[in-house]
Protein backbone atom coordinates (compact mmCIF):
# COMPACT_ATOMS: atom_id res chain seq x y z
CA UNK A 1 0.00 0.00 0.00
CA UNK A 2 1.22 3.48 -0.85
CA UNK A 3 2.12 6.00 1.84
CA UNK A 4 1.39 8.86 -0.56
CA UNK A 5 -1.75 10.89 0.13
CA UNK A 6 -3.80 12.73 -2.49
CA UNK A 7 -5.03 16.29 -2.14
CA UNK A 8 -8.80 16.52 -2.45
CA UNK A 9 -8.39 18.66 -5.60
CA UNK A 10 -6.06 16.11 -7.25
CA UNK A 11 -8.45 13.27 -6.38
CA UNK A 12 -11.40 15.24 -7.77
CA UNK A 13 -9.56 15.94 -11.06
CA UNK A 14 -8.40 12.30 -11.31
CA UNK A 15 -11.94 10.96 -10.86
CA UNK A 16 -13.38 13.51 -13.30
CA UNK A 17 -10.88 12.79 -16.05
CA UNK A 18 -10.95 9.00 -15.62
CA UNK A 19 -14.76 8.91 -15.70
CA UNK A 20 -14.70 10.83 -19.00
CA UNK A 21 -12.29 8.42 -20.71
CA UNK A 22 -13.60 5.75 -23.07
CA UNK A 23 -14.48 2.59 -21.09
CA UNK A 24 -11.80 0.60 -22.93
CA UNK A 25 -9.00 2.90 -21.70
CA UNK A 26 -10.36 3.67 -18.25
CA UNK A 27 -8.96 0.87 -16.09
CA UNK A 28 -5.45 0.90 -17.56
CA UNK A 29 -5.26 4.70 -17.43
CA UNK A 30 -6.51 4.65 -13.86
CA UNK A 31 -3.72 2.31 -12.75
CA UNK A 32 -0.88 3.85 -14.79
CA UNK A 33 -1.71 7.47 -13.99
CA UNK A 34 -2.21 6.76 -10.28
CA UNK A 35 1.16 4.97 -10.03
CA UNK A 36 2.90 7.63 -12.11
CA UNK A 37 1.46 10.55 -10.09
CA UNK A 38 2.61 8.91 -6.86
CA UNK A 39 6.09 8.26 -8.30
CA UNK A 40 6.37 11.89 -9.45
CA UNK A 41 5.35 13.11 -5.97
CA UNK A 42 7.86 10.75 -4.31
CA UNK A 43 10.63 11.92 -6.64
CA UNK A 44 9.96 15.47 -5.41
CA UNK A 45 10.05 14.30 -1.77
CA UNK A 46 6.37 15.11 -1.41
CA UNK A 47 3.98 13.16 0.81
CA UNK A 48 0.94 14.18 -1.23
CA UNK A 49 -0.05 14.11 -4.90
CA UNK A 50 -1.24 17.57 -5.90
CA UNK A 51 -2.79 18.76 -9.17
CA UNK A 52 0.57 19.47 -10.83
CA UNK A 53 1.88 15.94 -10.28
CA UNK A 54 -1.40 14.46 -11.48
CA UNK A 55 -1.43 16.52 -14.69
CA UNK A 56 2.24 15.63 -15.30
CA UNK A 57 1.33 11.94 -14.87
CA UNK A 58 -1.56 12.14 -17.34
CA UNK A 59 0.73 13.68 -19.97
CA UNK A 60 3.55 11.24 -19.21
CA UNK A 61 1.38 8.12 -19.44
CA UNK A 62 -1.01 8.92 -22.26
CA UNK A 63 0.09 7.72 -25.70
CA UNK A 64 1.09 10.58 -28.05
CA UNK A 65 -1.85 9.84 -30.35
CA UNK A 66 -4.27 10.69 -27.51
CA UNK A 67 -2.61 13.88 -26.20
CA UNK A 68 -4.90 16.19 -28.19
CA UNK A 69 -7.93 14.30 -26.90
CA UNK A 70 -6.61 14.70 -23.32
CA UNK A 71 -6.08 18.44 -23.85
CA UNK A 72 -9.64 18.83 -25.16
CA UNK A 73 -11.04 16.81 -22.25
CA UNK A 74 -9.13 18.83 -19.63
CA UNK A 75 -10.26 22.08 -21.27
CA UNK A 76 -13.87 20.84 -21.37
CA UNK A 77 -13.63 20.00 -17.66
CA UNK A 78 -12.30 23.48 -16.90
CA UNK A 79 -8.78 22.30 -16.02
CA UNK A 80 -6.02 24.67 -17.15
CA UNK A 81 -3.27 22.11 -17.84
CA UNK A 82 -0.94 24.76 -19.32
CA UNK A 83 -0.49 26.43 -15.93
CA UNK A 84 1.28 23.23 -14.80
CA UNK A 85 3.92 23.58 -17.48
CA UNK A 86 2.78 20.71 -19.69
CA UNK A 87 2.08 21.06 -23.39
Amino acid sequence: MSDIQWSSKAKEIFDKVISNLPQFHRSIAQRLVKESAEEIAKSKNMSEVKEKELIEAFFKEIPPAFKDMLKRLLTKLGIDYEKYGVQ
